[in-house]
Formats: structure tokens, sequence, C-alpha cells
């Protein structure tokens, strides 16, 4: 074997009864979460705009002067913008919803003596927890038993380099997120939830304050201008033909009428029909916009300050292309000549199992190493001499 399997017989972990107890106490090992927007909420939030307020005072004067088509028209335009605003943001949110349902996480845990897969959502301190290759650490922890464990910790560190662990003081600490590079590992559960470093920095962030974003900014400048300009056109308007010998009310009615026609309806639904495109284009690109007015803000970004790590790469090791002379005794090597020990070796590790279309471990498990030379920044090598199966040495 490449690596010993961790030996658990001798850890009874918790009892199922006490589990259930910690579970009440100190509650689901979840992150936490965004409270839901309502689709009330949703819909209420598309007349959020001093230009809709502008336009709804327009259909109320329209109402009150007895323009019922101007009054009809204005709502239609408020009425289309509102659901095309709505329809966009609801599906974006349903659709948001749906993708973290796809995930559901587990553990492998040691309860009564007993190993049992579990979701990750009942984990609780004191829990033992067994981990392997690949796999994501449900909690944060302290290491009870460790094979050649690396853990990738980038998702808190933008690290890309696996992080050695090993039991003692200096470095046992495991953290919720990061995940098991190579080896394996025997973990005790010491934080869950909100506890955890991840939880802690999830929290943080919920409590940031919403500023307007670039486009509500300047439609509210604009708003305010338009509402001066109008209010002094109207009341020009009013003072110089009542100067010119015209009735008050019929100079009132016109210069109302002036003023609803100032109002730009078509603009409302202009930058929401803009917005829904641009919504769709980045859809198109595999990206998901929740909001509408995020589509006129990313337009505005000039520099984006980016890790590596997560965001522009994986932080995964993987092979792209091969050119071998011998394809086959490189496929061997790739396997028999492997420690899993970083992630290079994971990456050839893996390359091997897509190439073959089997479980490398089989292979291995079919020869005994007989010696090996590690890896060294000097030699810039690893080499092993293996027995094979038919009793021939390999080197």
């Amino acid at each position: 074997m490449v690596e010993q399997a961790i030996n658990h017989g001798q850890h009874q972990g918790l009892s199922e009864e006490e589990a259930q107890k910690r579970l009440a106490q100190f509650g689901l090992n979840q992150l936490p979460k965004e409270k839901g927007i309502s689709r009330l909420v949703i819909l209420l939030n598309q007349f959020k705009s001093p230009l809709v307020y502008i336009i709804l005072t327009a259909a109320l004067v329209s109402l009150l002067v007895r323009e019922m088509g101007d009054f009809f028209i204005i709502m239609a335009v408020v009425v289309i913008d509102a659901i095309l605003g709505f329809v966009q943001e609801y599906q974006a949110q349903r659709t948001y919803e749906a993708l973290k349902g796809l995930i559901k996480e587990t553990a492998t845990v040691i309860r009564d003596g007993a190993r049992k897969e579990i979701d990750s959502s009942q984990l609780v301190p004191g829990d033992l927890v067994l981990l392997a290759n690949g796999e994501r650490i449900p909690s944060d922890g302290i290491l009870v038993e460790g094979v050649k464990l690396s853990v990738d910790e980038a998702i808190l560190t933008g690290e890309s380099e696996p992080v050695m662990k090993a039991e003692g003081p200096d470095s046992e600490k495991l953290f919720m997120g990061t995940t098991i590079a190579a080896g394996r590992g025997l973990m005790q559960v010491t934080q869950t939830g909100s506890q955890t470093e991840l939880g802690k920095i999830a929290k943080s962030v919920q409590e940031h304050q919403e500023t307007d974003t670039p486009l509500q900014a300047r439609l509210k400048a604009f708003s305010k201008t338009l509402t001066r300009v109008v209010v002094i056109f109207t009341a020009g308007i009013l003072i110089a033909g009542l100067f010119m010998g015209h009735p008050f009310l019929q100079m009132l009615r016109t210069s109302i009428i002036l003023a609803i026609a100032a109002v730009p309806e078509g603009l409302l639904i202009a930058v929401t029909v803009i917005l829904v495109l641009g919504m769709r284009k980045i859809l198109a690109r595999n990206a998901l916009v929740k909001n509408l007015l995020a589509v006129e803000t990313l337009g505005s970004v000039s520099v984006i300050c980016t890790d590596k790590t997560g965001t522009l790469t994986e932080g995964r090791m993987r092979v792209s292309r091969s050119e071998f002379s011998y394809p086959n005794e490189a496929l061997e090597t790739t396997m028999l000549c492997n420690n899993l020990e970083g992630p290079v070796d994971i990456a050839l590790w893996d390359f091997a199992r897509s190439s073959i279309k089997d479980d490398p471990q089989a292979k291995v498990d079919e020869t005994e190493r007989l010696s090996e030379e590690l890896f060294s920044s000097e030699t810039k090598f690893m080499a092993t001499s293996v027995k094979l199966a038919d009793d021939s040495q390999r080197d």
C-alpha cells in the first residue's frame, strides 16, 4: 500500500445519545446563512428608485387632474418595468438557492466504536472524524492520528502549497473548509458551525452595510435635478400665464400637464431592459447575477484585485498534456514511484487513474517496494526499486 490505514479500532468515539445531547447544546454544524428574500420583498425592491417615485407622482397628478390616458400609460410603464425586474431577480434567486441545495456533504465518524457516515451538519464537538485524500474537512478540530497527512489551506490563507500535519501542538490544528491534499487522518472535532474559523469569516462578511451602486447614485442625482427643473419651469409657466391674464385654474392645469410631459417615463423601462440584457449576457458566460443593479456596478469596475487561489485558479495541480516515448512504462512509473505526499504526486496519480481507467492502488498492491530514494532539491528526482508480481525487478 502507498498509505497505511488508520487504526480506529482503539477509538470508541461518542455514543449516539451523547452526540444528540451535544447537537442540542451546540446546534447544527452549518455556516451562518443569509436570510432568504421573499417574493414580496423582491417585488417591492423594484419600486425603490427616485425615478420611480417621480413617475408615480406624475401618475397621481394625472389622476387628480383627470388625465386618465396619461395615468394609465404611466402606470403601465411602471408595472411592466416592475414585472421585468421581478421575473429576472426571482429566477436568479431560485437558481442560486438550487445551486446551494446541490451541495450536501457527509462525514465519516466513529460512534459507539463503529464507523458510520452522517450528514456533516450533524457533527458535534468531541466527534471523531476519519479523513481521506481529497475530502473537505467538515469542522475545526485537532489531529489524533495521521499518516503522511497534508492539507490544502488555500481557502483560509491563500497559499496553494499543502501544509503537512503531524500529531502535536505545533501543527495538529485542522480547519473547516480546507481539503486533504494527501494522506489519511483521524480528527477530533473541537468547534462546529459559526464557531469555526470559516464560520467567523462568514459571519463577519454578513455584517457589511450596503451602499448605493453607481447607477443608483446617478439616478438619485438625476431625479433631484429633474425635480428642480420641472418645478421651476412649471412655476414659471404658471406665473407667466397669470401675468398674461389667463385664468388661474386653466394655467394650473396647463402647467401640470407640461410637468407630466417633462417626466421621462420611457427612461425607467429602458434602463431595466438594458440591465436585463446585460444580466442574460453574463449568464451565458456561466456567471449568476442576483440583483439587476449589480450588472451596472460590474460595468463600472476598472480594477479587480483578487487572489489567484480558488478564483483565477482552483489551487489544484493536474496534468493537462503529456508526451511520452514509452507511454506504458511512463504510466507505470507515475504509480510505482509515487508516495502521494504533495500536489505533483497527486496530479500524477490522478493522471494515471484516468489513463488506465482503473485504480492505480491495485497495481501498487501487486508489487513490493524494495528501496527508494526520496526527492530532494539537490537531486531533483525520486527513484524506487520494486518487485513485480512476476518476480522480476524494476528500477
